[in-house]
């Protein structure tokens, strides 16, 4: 009795804390972060996600649209969008360059998509928990703007605080 309950603590502790994500198998490498600006930004935005998460899968092309329809060419310029891929295609497969193009051609997205490789740069921003989407808006210094808690991304505030931080 004693074991299934820690069983079953440990399994809730465990999907509570994950919600979309799970981290993947394997030993943690190093995986060296694009540069977030590109020539010209004056913001980035990075999301986190991967192919198999229900909610990534709804959520970016929202991000696309919001970002095609609310923001107008000289602000889509300055702004650059990185989707980091954080698995393969399941929960516990690890991610790869070949998988993050693959995923952006499948939902027809115009951001750059980056392998984070062992969640590497989401450990940037989120100390604990592997859940996905999240979503993180940064100056061109670099410095967070805002974090936006995984498990969903308020694309409303999100769009929000970039148009006030382009003006």
């Amino acid at each position: 009795m004693k074991r299934t309950f820690k069983v079953l603590f440990f399994s809730a502790l465990l999907l509570v804390s994950t919600r979309c994500g799970l981290k993947p198998a394997g030993s943690i490498d190093t995986v060296t972060p694009i540069n977030p600006n590109p020539t010209g930004s004056t913001l980035s935005v990075y999301v986190f996600s991967a192919p198999w998460c229900a909610e990534c899968n709804r959520e970016l092309p929202l991000l696309k649209s919001k970002f095609l329809t609310e923001l107008n060419a000289e602000q889509q310029s300055k702004v650059s969008v990185r989707v980091y891929v954080v698995t393969g295609k399941t929960a516990g497969q690890v991610a790869t360059q070949e998988i993050s193009d693959e995923y952006g051609k499948s939902l027809e997205l115009p951001f750059t998509m980056v392998a984070d490789k062992y969640y590497k740069t989401y450990r940037q921003y989120f100390e604990e928990g592997y859940a996905i989407p999240a979503a993180v808006l940064l100056n061109n210094n670099k410095q967070i703007i805002q974090l936006y808690e995984p498990g969903s991304t308020n694309l409303e505030d999100l769009f929000a605080k970039i148009k006030k931080n382009l003006n």
